[in-house]
């Protein structure tokens, strides 16, 4: 489970506030496509961030799969490959 020491391993700063995120564990998954790169934004002082906003974008070197539960997509999940995430920000 990911605590606070995640937030700043990742953000290279403790957390400002805490956000509650609700959170479905789903029966099944139906495969969308193959999921080639993620683009997100965020505020990060590790893996070259500066601490303001920017897009980071990760291509895949492996293809993922793009799944969404049987809730017609309510959540989607990103399956299979190497994805990690390290204080220098996702990796594959």
């Amino acid at each position: 489970m990911a605590d606070l020491h995640d937030y700043a391993m990742f953000h290279g700063k403790p957390p400002t506030r805490r956000r509650t995120v609700d959170f479905h564990v789903p029966k099944h998954l139906v495969v969308l496509g193959k999921a080639k790169a993620i683009e997100y934004m965020c505020s990060k002082r590790n893996g070259g961030g500066d601490g303001r906003n920017a897009i980071y974008r990760h291509e895949f070197e492996n293809p993922m799969y793009l799944c969404m539960d049987e809730r017609k997509g309510k959540q989607l999940y990103i399956i299979g490959g190497r994805l990690k995430v390290s204080a220098a920000g996702v990796e594959n």
